[in-house]
């Protein structure tokens, strides 16, 4: 037991106090109201002290509280970060020290605040909710109205070594997200880890199973690595730093061993060849930032009556000429994963593409620097891909 990752086994006990799905109440009779749709990307800011919604315009599906105008107020507005994004909901924190955290639904507008829970670090706070298996969910023991303590017992043989660990960074790159992702799946949540694995919690039966990525830590120092979930499950990403590659693999571990499957290996030079090219008029982009008043600054520019609509259900990709990118030097950033097409969302500094693995195309979604926001250091940190949830699953008050 000594080899073994003694950080894992505590990393257990404090992930299980987020969110866990609990059975016994009826899904929702129709399902349009579950979430089946990318509506826009939640975007966190280097130093910008708020996030920022990219999204379609108006015209389709529901409205979003992409500003966070629902949430009360608070005394560090300024330093508002979201955490993790699952199902709809987002893991929202309010405060500068970590320690007002809300669970809310922007497209009901509800929102919980859960209690405060001093050694509960920000960066190890993650959220899994699946509403088709229950509407219900725990954050923490209803019978005490404190913080769960639960303990794992791992799965199958040790991953890694804290050697491993320790040679690996604390971020998954030097620059972009400040932390690795998890993702819920079938009810587990898959959570990657420093020391190039990822842990598999299942939290129906208090068990964990370590996963080796399909690259390792020496491959990691050229590469940005990214878990995320997609078409059937559990993705991985691996973008390369100096150069044009992605590859993509879907992990399978249905059976008593685990595997990654290669399912993508795409250069994508052609696409800064092609795709990129500088568009005439830099006004007209499919999605745009929300801001405190709605789409007034988009109608202004775009009109009204111009309605750029992507839809991100359909094979095919328009608007592909039209693209405001510059070919510059800068390499594309991974922004994560269409979780139910096999689509990836990439950036070129601020600008935004969508890309289709299976035909090779991308389309141009617009520019996502907010306005007013500028410095050396201006650059994405987390994103999260923004599906819907129409189900008030989340009760007005305090938790």
């Amino acid at each position: 037991m000594n080899r073994i990752l003694q950080r894992s086994l505590a990393a257990c006990r404090r992930f299980c106090r987020v969110f866990s799905a609990t059975a016994g109440s009826p899904l929702p009779s129709s399902s349009k109201l579950l979430p089946h749709s990318v509506r826009g990307i939640f975007n966190n800011y280097c130093d910008q002290g708020r996030p920022h919604f990219f999204a379609r315009p108006r015209g389709s599906g529901p409205s979003i509280d992409g500003t966070f105008s629902s949430m009360p107020d608070n005394e560090y507005e300024q330093w508002d970060t979201i955490l993790d994004h699952c199902n709809g909901l987002l893991l929202f924190d309010n405060g500068i020290f970590g320690d007002t955290i809300y669970v809310c639904n922007p497209a009901t507008r509800r929102w919980a605040l859960l209690p405060s829970d001093p050694s509960l670090g920000y960066s190890l706070a993650y959220l899994a909710f699946d509403p088709r298996v229950s509407l219900h969910y725990k954050v923490f023991s209803s019978a005490t109205g404190e913080w769960e303590h639960r303990v794992f017992v791992r799965q199958g043989s040790p991953a890694c070594v804290v050697a491993d660990v320790r040679s690996d960074s604390l971020e998954p790159v030097y620059w972009g997200p400040e932390r690795r992702y998890a993702e819920c799946w079938r009810g587990s949540l898959y959570v990657h880890c420093r020391g190039a694995y990822v842990m598999r919690l299942s939290l129906t039966e208090d068990k964990y199973r370590v996963i080796r990525t399909p690259t390792n830590i020496e491959e990691n120092e050229d590469i940005a690595p990214f878990l995320g979930l997609s078409v059937n499950g559990v993705h991985y990403a691996a973008l390369k730093l100096r150069g044009h590659e992605l590859r993509i693999w879907a992990l399978d571990d249905s059976g008593e061993e685990t595997r990654w499957v290669l399912k993508h290996h795409v250069n994508l030079e052609t696409l800064c060849g092609q795709i990129l090219r500088k568009f005439s008029d830099e006004t007209k982009s499919p999605w745009a930032i929300i801001n405190r008043d709605g789409y007034k600054a988009y109608d202004e520019v775009v009109g009204q009556d111009e309605v750029y609509e992507w839809n991100s259900d359909d094979d095919d990709v328009i608007d592909t000429k039209e693209s405001n990118l510059d070919s510059g030097h800068r390499k594309f950033n991974f922004i994560g994963f269409h979780p139910y097409k096999e689509v990836v969302f990439l950036s070129k500094g601020f600008d935004m593409v969508a890309y289709h693995l299976r035909s090779k195309k991308a389309q141009n979604l617009g520019n996502a620097f907010p306005l007013g926001y500028g410095g050396h250091c201006a650059s994405f940190e987390e994103s999260f891909i923004y599906t819907p949830c129409l189900i008030d699953s989340v009760p007005q008050k305090d938790l």
